[in-house]
């Protein structure tokens, strides 16, 4: 499991509880945004999480984050900042850091762990 699934809840209950939220798009989102929607948002463009939603375990707690005019955005919440002011600030941040170390643990074990290949003989002339 990625997320401790009570946590999960209880911050998305939280988050529901004081949207909109004020937020910033990480390098990732921008990237995203201009790759696969061809918009291009600078990293300090002001974003507003609207409405959130738990995606499951694959995909974490999303956000939307719709920028007025531009067709319906959601994007995971480890893909946006929130202003270290905000109330739940150090709680979400606990959330995404807790979700990415996990997410990157997970495709560490993917890869093999050893490998089958025996080396060339050499041959003689």
């Amino acid at each position: 499991m990625i997320d401790d699934y009570p946590k999960a809840m209880a911050l998305l209950r939280k988050m529901e509880a004081q949207l909109p939220i004020p937020a910033r798009p990480t390098a990732e989102l921008v990237s995203a945004m201009r790759k696969h929607h061809g918009v291009r948002l600078a990293r300090d463009y002001a974003l507003q999480i609207k409405s959130v939603l738990y995606a499951g375990d694959e995909g974490g707690i999303m956000c939307d984050v719709t920028p007025p005019g531009m067709n319906p955005t959601l994007c995971s919440l480890t893909h946006i900042s929130v202003d270290s002011g905000h109330l739940l600030a150090d709680e979400i941040r606990a959330y995404q850091e807790a979700r990415s170390n996990k997410l990157a643990g997970s495709h560490q074990s993917r890869k093999p762990t050893s490998f089958a290949l025996r080396p060339r003989k050499k041959h003689r002339r």
